[in-house]
Parts: C-alpha cells; structure tokens; sequence
C-alpha cells in the first residue's frame, strides 16, 4: 500500500512543478525533443513549450517531426536554429526556405547552423544573415568569395565556416573571439593569406595539402590575444611536422597560449627510420612537456605512414594504421582519456588492443581493404555502447557477420545502428540483389533511421523497403541499370506505399534518389499534438 502511494505521488511531482521552473528546464533542452515529449500531456504544458522553448536543432529529423514542431511554434522567439540538407535530411533547407524566411520569421536568433547547403540557396541565405542583428554564433560551410555578399553582423563572436582561401571578407568581422575554419578545395590553385581579426582568442583550422603549412603558421603572427589553438591535417604529407617551428613562433607571437592541439598525417622514409625520431624530439623539448604540460604521441606503421598528435587525443576522427608502434613524450594512458567518435579503419585492425578507446565511438568507418573477420566485428560492438552510425562496403559486412548467419552480431546491430550506408570504391560491387535486402530488413529494420544502399532495379525493391523498415526517416538509392524509371511523386503513388507529397519529400541528382520521410507510426503522435 505504501509503494503504491509512493509511486502515485511520484507520478504527479512533474504536474506540480511551478511554470517558473518547467520554463528554466525547456530553454536547455532541444525545443524538437521538448516538444515531441511533453507536448501531448496538457494544454499547460503545450501553451509552455510554445513560450520557452527557443533551441532547435534539426539534425537528422524526420519530415514528419519537422512538420509538428513548425506547426505549433512562434519562430520569432527563437534564440538557436540548425539546419541541413545532408543524407538524413534531403531537400530540408529548401523546405524552409520555401515556408520561412530568415529576416522576417527568425528575427532573435542569436545562434545559426546551416550544413550541407546547394550553391543556389547559399546565395538566398547569405543575402538574408545581415538582418541578423542578435546573431552571436554561425556556422555555415562551403563558402566562396564569388558569392559572399557584404555582411554587417556586429554581435558575431563564433564563425565555424568551410570555405576556399579567399576569406579577405573576414576581416570585415572585427569583434570575432572564436573561428573553426576548415579550408575547402574551391580556387585552391592560389593560396591566400589567411587574415584573421587579431581579437581571436581561440583558433582551429582543419586542412588537407602541406602547402597551407606555411600560411597557416603566417597567418599567426599578430595573434597575441589566443589563447586556444588547434591544427588537423587531414591528407598525408610527405614530410613529418617540425615542432621546433612550432615552438619558435609561440614563443614570439603567442604569449598568451595555453591550449594547442593538433593532429598531422604524414609519410616517412623505411629507409630514414631517424626521421620519425627527430620528429617526435621536436614536440619533447622542454619547452613542451615542463613548461606547457603539452604532450605528443606518434602512431607509426610499418607502411611508411605515421600520425603525430597532441595528448589526449584531441581529434573527433582517428584513422587506424596497420601493424602500429608508437612513440611518446608521456605514457600511453594519456591517449586512453580520448574524445573518439569516429573510427576510419583501412587495413587490418585488431580490435581487442582498441577496447579502451571504444566507450564513446559513435561512427564506424570500414574502407575496401578493411579486413574484419567477425570475432573482431563482434568484439568493437560489444564495447562500443554508444555506436550508432555504420559505413561500409557489402562484401566486408558480409564476412563480418558470416554472411548474415552470426546471430550475435546481428542481434547488436539490430540494437544498436540508426544510421547505415553501404557504400564502397567500385559502385557496381555494391548493388543489391534481392536475398541481401531482405537480409538488411531483418537485421536492421527495428532501429535504422537512415539508410543509404545501391540497388540493381527500383521495381519493387524501394516499395519493399519503405513498407518494412518503420522507423526509416530517410533513404538514399543508387540505383544501376540501363532503363531506369523516373523517380518521382508518380511513381511512389504507383508503389502503393503509405507515402505521397505529404510526408515524403524526393531529390533526385542522376542515378542517385534521396527520400526524406515521415514516421509510419507516428499517426496517434500527430493527433495527440494537434
């Protein structure tokens, strides 16, 4: 009697709490997720979400969510917007922009995110950001100097942008204090210096080639005010990094560093094994390890390539070496405390050394050399708690589950993936026959969102897919084949599925179809909401 008092008093704590604090709680949470959980339990509670509620992030949402959230909120009181058109989201920007409009809908915005955009509705968007006023932080990629308009954001102080090397318009942003910059491949044939507003106290830049080294480390010179610097080099240079260079412009041009993290992929000589010696001394001086605290270790391979980068491991995305020795200036455990999610592997790949650095993977990227036999695959699952996305080619997870046969890892996929892309280096090796897609239905249909696979022939195999995969949000086809039907509205009528323009949205770009989808079973969700 006493438990069910207990629990019925626990059961009406949440009713009670005063609109004051329900409010503090809602303005930290995701406004889609806040909505989607306490929307339906009273008009109280809706006429709140609708008051507080002012961060929304729209990654990898269904179209049907996305519709419910919009359909029910005031966007001019909203302070944090993302938004993308990636895989999991195809033709969402444009969605919006169709419906809303930046300036005149979203006018308290103090945060943006806009990922993944086409070139003709970066020019719709950028030409709107400067009525923006409140905006504090952007992040907007695949920027080019041929299309940046004029822009007067004066409260901008975090700029995550990607974009070529002609960024002379930054200098128009003189009050910034943080910028993420990643240097994008556009007009790569001239290099340009990079000229940051010498307020920057915190610095990072991912590059690809070698050749931005020395404008990376110029570009530096007038930064006496950073505090934070961070440096990833994604492609292999063909010379290993020099720390005493390093060393010699902190010294003289950043007084005020305390954190510097980088990341450098690079070759080395077989036949100059002193190289990879001489590179890790440069990091090991004094100045690094009793002065900053900044240690370095160096993974090497017998293959000729190697990854030097600072302790712990500062990275989102490590890409596994094969047969790896590693040098460094402090004890292994240093790289244990990582921050991994996500895992390139190429070659071979010996799992039980990884389990230490598995508990927060999320991402798994298995690449056309990857050798993984499934008591290795079975392994990375059972220690990886929070894996939730998969990339891989069809032949590697076909060994790794014993062609579909090992029960186990199965059962962990079926449990674990969100998000699964099937994908490899020779198209035509990829399609789907038949027996595989059903296979991929069984194991997967419970959890997968998002699925992206090449299919032989659209005749019945998209139908099949979206009628047996109920929580499918979005799919991306390929699909191979010398008649090819028009993928289009028509079409999915014609396939009798239980999606039309209502709740499903189709890009088509040559063989390749993106479908962004409303929940089967959401329909009780949709009534409640309304």
């Amino acid at each position: 009697m006493r438990r069910k008092r207990r629990q019925r008093t626990c059961s009406t704590l949440l009713e009670g709490l005063p609109n004051e604090l329900l409010a503090q709680i809602f303005s930290y949470l995701n406004g889609v997720d806040a909505i989607y959980a306490f929307s339906c339990l009273n008009n109280r509670f809706k006429c709140l979400l609708i008051e507080t509620c002012e961060l929304f992030d729209f990654k990898s949402i269904s179209k049907l969510k996305f519709d419910l959230v919009l359909q029910h909120q005031n966007t001019k009181r909203w302070k944090s917007l993302r938004i993308s058109d990636d895989e999991h989201t195809p033709g969402h920007t444009e969605y919006v922009c169709q419906v809303y409009s930046l300036s005149n809908d979203f006018p308290q915005l103090q945060s943006l995110v806009l990922l993944h955009l086409h070139s003709q509705k970066m020019c719709t968007v950028l030409s709107q950001l400067s009525s923006l006023k409140t905006l504090v932080s952007l992040t907007i990629k695949s920027l080019c100097r041929e299309i940046m308009p004029p822009l007067d954001l004066p409260n901008l102080k975090k700029l995550v942008f990607g974009a070529c090397s002609h960024i002379d318009w930054i200098k128009n942003f003189s009050q910034l204090e943080s910028v993420e910059y990643t240097i994008e491949n556009c007009h790569w044939f001239i290099i340009n210096d990079l000229p940051w507003p010498s307020t920057l106290t915190h610095l990072r830049i991912i590059f690809h080639y070698e050749e931005c080294w020395s404008i990376i480390q110029r570009s530096l010179f007038h930064l006496s005010l950073l505090n934070t610097l961070e440096i990833y080099q994604i492609q292999r240079a063909t010379m290993p990094p020099n720390g005493q260079i390093w060393e010699t412009l902190i010294r003289s041009s950043l007084p005020l560093l305390k954190i510097f993290k980088f990341y450098f992929n690079f070759k080395y000589s077989l036949q100059s094994p002193y190289q990879m010696d001489e590179a890790v001394a440069s990091f090991s001086t004094p100045f690094y390890i009793l002065e900053n605290k900044w240690f370095i270790r160096c993974d090497i391979s017998d293959r000729g390539c190697a990854l030097l980068y600072s302790l712990p491991f500062p990275f989102e995305t490590y890409t596994a070496l094969q047969e790896v020795l590693y040098k460094s200036s402090e004890p292994d455990e240093n790289f244990h405390s990582n921050g991994l999610i996500n895992l390139t592997i190429h070659n071979d790949f010996d799992s039980i050394k990884w389990m230490h650095v598995l508990n927060k993977l999320q991402h798994l990227e298995m690449h056309f050399l990857t050798a993984m036999p499934p008591n290795n695959f079975l392994h990375i699952l059972k220690n990886a708690p929070h894996l939730r996305s998969l990339v891989t080619e069809k032949r590697i997870l076909q060994i790794a589950t014993e062609h579909w046969n090992n029960i186990s890892i199965c059962d962990h996929l079926s449990c674990k993936i969100i998000s699964l892309k099937l994908c490899g280096r020779h198209a035509r090796t990829q399609y789907i026959n038949k027996h595989a897609t059903q296979q991929i239905i069984r194991i997967f249909s419970s959890k997968c969102q998002h699925l992206s696979l090449c299919i032989q022939s659209s005749d019945n195999t998209i139908g099949f897919i979206l009628e047996n995969m109920p929580q499918l949000q979005s799919l991306h086809v390929n699909i191979y084949g010398k008649i090819k039907s028009l993928i289009d509205m028509t079409w999915l009528q014609k396939e009798q599925t239980i999606f039309n323009s209502s709740n499903c949205i189709i890009l088509s770009n040559g063989d390749d179809h993106y479908f962004w989808l409303g929940k089967h079973q959401s329909y009780k969700n949709l009534k409640c909401v309304k």
